[in-house]
C-alpha cells in the first residue's frame, strides 16, 4: 500500500467533479462582477480570481515552462502569487484584519480576512499539485458565498460554517502535514533538490514560495563557492546530527528517515547534506518545506489566533481525537523518524509586530482550554515520534539582506561552525567542574544593565560520577560553546534585565523579568508608551498560553569568537538564537532542555552522568503529565560586555569567579578571551 499516493487518488476521486463544477461558478463570478466591483462583490471577485489563477498553475507544467518562460515571466507570476501578503499591499488588503473589518465591519471583517487567507494559500496547493485540498477550501467558499447571498452577513450561520471545515478538513490537514514531513513518497521539494540545475535560477520558481532578490543573491553566491568548502561543512553537519545519538545513547540506525527544513536559495547545501546522509548514514532525507524570505510576518502574526473566534471545549475535544486518530493511522512512518536538521538563516531585519485590536483574540475562558489542546497534542506527537529515540541539529547560515558584508559574514559564519570541538570541550569541563561546587551561582550586570538573579544549583548525590551541566559540543546545536544545566527552582530568584533583544523573531526593548522560587513573578519591557501594553506583548509572545513560566535552563555560553564577529560588523540583533546564545549566559523560560528524555541517562565527555534532568516543574510527569510541560522554551541571552560577574558560591560561602567584567578568569579558560580582547 502506498501512504501518500493512495490516499491522494482516493481524495481526487471523492473531491475532483464537485471542484470542476464549482470552477463554472467562479468563472461566472470573474466574468459577470467584472465591471461592478465594491463592497461584497469586490471580495467575491477579487476571491475568483485568485481561484482560477491558482487553477492555472494546478494544470501547468513546470518542465515545459522552464524550456520556454524567461526569468522575467517567472519573477512576474510568483509577485501576483504572493501580492496580497506584500507590505505595501497588505494595508489595504483583505487579509488584513484591520482592512476587512474597515470594509465588512467588526466580526464579518474578521471571518471574510480569515477565509481570504485560506484562498490565498491556494497558490501554494497547486504548485505541489494538491488538487483535492483546492477543491475542499473552494468548496467552503462557494458555501459561505451561498450563505451570504441568502441570508445577509450572519454572523452565526457563518461562524458556524467555519467551524464545520476546521473539524472536517483537520484530518486531511494534518495527514498530509505529517506526509510531508516523514513521508519518503512526498518527494515534490526533495525529488527537485536533488535533480534540478541549480546553475539556472529559474529552478527557485517552482516550489512556489516567494523568491526575494535575497533569495537569487544567495543561490547565486553559493553557486560561486568551489564544492569542497561547502561539502566539507555539510559532511560536519551531517557527523553531527549523527553525532547527537550516539552522546543521548540512542541508536539512529533503528530508524529511516530525516526531516530537512531550510530557507529558499540553499539548495547547493541542502543538495551536498542529503548526498552525505543518504550515502554515508542509510537515512532517506525528506523536505518537508522550503522557507522563503519573510516578507509575511505582520500577516502571520495578525492570523496566528484566528481559531479563537469559535474556540471551545467541544471543538477541543473533537480536534484531539481527529489528531489521535491520525497519529495512530501514520504510527509507521511516525516510527520511522529519526529527527529534524534545520538551516537557519539570519540577517533580515528583525520583526517588531504591530499589535492590532482588529485580530481574534483568546478570552480568558478560553486560555486553558488553548492550553489543554496544545499539550495534549504535544503528549500525543511525543507518544509516536519518542524523544527517547530521536534526534536534531541546527546550524545558521546569513543571508544577503545582513548587508554589504554579506561574503564576509557568511565566511567568518563558516569560521565559528566549523571551530574544534574537543577544544572547546575540554575547556568547558573546567568550567562545569567550578559550578560542581557551586550551591548557587550569582549573575550581576554592568553598568546600566540591572541583571541581579542567583539561580540555586540541584544537589549532587555523588559528585565523583555526578554533574549538573551538560558540556555541549558542536552536535545538535552548531556551532560549539556552552554548558547547561536545569537549575533548582525553589532558591532561584532575582531580576533578569536585557536593556535591547529578538526572541522568536519578536523585539524586546529594556526586557525586565523576575522570579521568584525560579517562577515568572512579574515582568515589564518599554515597547510601547503604556504598561498596559508592554504586559499584553509579553503575554502573548513569551508567556502564551501560561500565566507564568519557570526557569527551564541556565547556560553559559563560551563561543567568544561568534561574540568578536557580532560585535566587528555590528550584527548582534541579526543573529539567530542559535548563535546568540552561545555568546554570554542565557537563560530559558519555559521547559528544561531534557523535555521528554528525563529517564535517559546522558554522560559528558568524562563519564560522569548529569543528574539535572528534571525539576520541580517536570517531576510533575510522574502523576500529571499534561501539568508537567509548557511547549514553551525561550533562551534570553545577557551578552559579556552587560556582566559584571558570574560566581559560583559553594554552601560555605566561597567564592569562585567565571566571569568577571565581561571576561573569563577561571583558571584554564584563559583561551576565550582571545577574541575579547585579551
Amino acid at each position: 500500500m502506498s501512504i501518500y499516493r493512495d490516499y491522494i487518488s482516493k481524495k481526487d476521486k471523492e473531491l475532483l467533479p464537485m471542484y470542476r463544477e464549482n470552477l463554472k461558478i467562479f468563472n461566472t463570478i470573474y466574468d459577470e462582477i467584472k465591471m461592478e466591483k465594491e463592497g461584497w462583490e469586490k471580495f467575491l471577485w477579487t476571491c475568483a480570481d485568485i481561484i482560477l489563477a491558482a487553477d492555472s498553475i494546478l494544470a501547468a507544467d513546470f518542465q515545459h515552462d522552464l524550456k520556454h518562460s524567461s526569468v522575467q515571466l517567472f519573477a512576474s507570476k510568483n509577485k501576483k502569487e504572493h501580492f496580497h501578503k506584500m507590505i505595501d499591499i497588505y494595508e489595504a488588503d483583505y487579509a488584513n484584519p484591520r482592512y476587512a473589518v474597515q470594509c465588512f465591519g467588526d466580526k464579518i471583517g474578521q471571518l471574510n480576512s480569515m477565509l481570504f487567507c485560506k484562498i490565498i494559500s491556494l497558490h501554494r496547493l497547486a504548485h505541489e499539485g494538491l488538487a483535492h485540498q483546492i477543491a475542499s477550501i473552494t468548496q467552503l467558499f462557494i458555501d459561505y458565498k451561498d450563505i451570504y447571498i441568502t441570508h445577509g452577513p450572519d454572523y452565526e450561520k457563518l461562524l458556524s460554517l467555519w467551524r464545520e471545515y476546521d473539524l472536517s478538513s483537520k484530518y486531511d490537514n494534518l495527514y498530509m502535514q505529517l506526509v510531508r514531513r516523514f513521508c519518503p513518497e512526498f518527494d515534490f521539494f526533495t525529488k527537485w533538490v536533488k535533480e534540478a540545475d541549480l546553475t539556472d535560477l529559474r529552478y527557485l520558481y517552482y516550489f512556489g514560495v516567494y523568491v526575494s532578490e535575497d533569495d537569487i543573491k544567495t543561490a547565486e553566491f553559493l553557486n560561486s563557492l568551489p564544492a569542497e568548502k561547502l561539502q566539507k561543512v555539510m559532511k560536519q553537519t551531517a557527523k553531527a546530527y549523527i553525532d547527537g545519538f550516539a552522546e543521548g545513547g540512542k541508536d539512529y540506525t533503528i530508524k529511516k528517515t530525516v526531516t530537512l527544513y531550510y530557507p529558499l536559495g540553499m539548495e547547493r547545501l541542502a543538495r551536498y547534506l542529503i548526498e552525505e546522509i543518504e550515502s554515508c548514514y542509510g537515512l532517506k532525507v525528506c523536505v518537508a518545506a522550503v522557507n522563503g524570505g519573510n516578507y509575511d510576518q505582520q500577516y502571520l502574526y495578525d492570523h496566528r489566533f484566528d481559531h479563537a473566534l469559535y474556540l471551545d471545549e467541544d471543538y477541543v475535544e473533537k480536534n484531539l481525537k481527529t489528531i489521535e486518530k491520525c497519529y495512530t493511522e501514520l504510527k509507521d512512518i511516525m516510527g520511522d523518524f529519526s529527527g529534524t536538521i534545520y538551516f537557519d538563516p539570519f540577517g533580515e531585519k528583525p520583526f517588531a509586530p504591530e499589535n492590532k485590536p482588529e485580530c481574534p483574540k483568546f478570552t480568558d475562558e478560553q486560555m486553558p482550554l488553548n492550553q489543554k489542546m496544545t499539550a495534549e497534542n504535544s503528549q500525543l506527537f511525543a507518544q509516536f515520534t519518542k524523544r527517547a529515540e530521536t534526534s536534531y541539529c541546527i546550524i545558521a547560515f546569513p543571508t544577503p539582506a545582513i548587508g554589504d558584508k554579506f561574503t564576509e559574514i557568511f565566511d567568518a559564519t563558516i569560521d565559528i561552525n566549523m571551530l574544534p570541538n574537543q577544544l572547546y570541550l575540554d575547556i568547558q569541563q573546567k568550567i562545569i567542574d567550578a559550578l560542581d561546587l557551586a550551591d548557587k551561582v550569582h549573575i550581576k550586570g554592568k553598568g546600566k544593565n540591572r541583571t541581579d538573579l542567583t539561580v540555586k544549583m540541584q544537589k549532587l548525590q555523588d559528585p565523583g560520577k555526578q554533574t549538573n551541566f551538560y558540556n555541549c559540543g558542536a552536535t545538535q546545536n552548531i556551532p560549539v560553546g556552552e554548558v547547561f544545566t536545569s537549575p533548582q527552582l525553589k532558591g532561584t530568584q532575582g531580576l533578569l534585565h536585557i536593556s535591547e533583544t529578538f526572541l522568536d523573531s519578536l523585539f524586546y526593548k529594556e526586557l525586565e523579568i523576575e522570579f521568584v522560587d525560579g517562577r515568572i513573578s512579574a515582568y515589564s519591557c518599554k515597547n510601547y508608551e503604556k504598561e498596559e501594553d508592554n504586559k499584553h506583548y509579553i503575554e502573548e509572545n513569551l508567556i502564551f498560553p501560561h500565566k507564568s513560566l519557570p526557569l527551564g535552563e541556565f547556560a553559559i555560553g563560551t563561543n567568544t569568537l561568534a561574540y568578536s564577529v557580532s560585535q566587528k560588523y555590528d550584527i548582534l540583533s541579526l543573529l539567530p538564537i542559535l548563535i546568540i546564545e552561545k555568546m554570554g549566559p542565557h537563560f530559558a523560560i519555559g521547559d528544561t532542555c531534557y523535555t521528554r528524555e528525563e529517564d535517559i541517562a546522558i554522560f559528558n565527555p568524562n563519564g560522569k552522568e548529569i543528574v539535572s534532568r528534571d525539576n520541580e516543574q517536570t517531576i510533575l510527569r510522574k502523576e500529571a503529565p499534561i501539568k508537567a510541560y509548557m511547549q514553551v522554551h525561550v533562551d534570553i541571552t545577557l551578552p559579556y560586555h552587560e556582566i559584571e560577574h558570574i560566581t559560583a558560591i559553594t554552601e560555605k560561602g566561597v567564592k569562585i569567579p567565571i566571569i568577571t567584567n565581561g571576561k573569563f578568569v577561571l583558571s584554564g579558560t584563559e583561551e576565550l578571551n582571545k577574541y575579547l580582547g585579551g
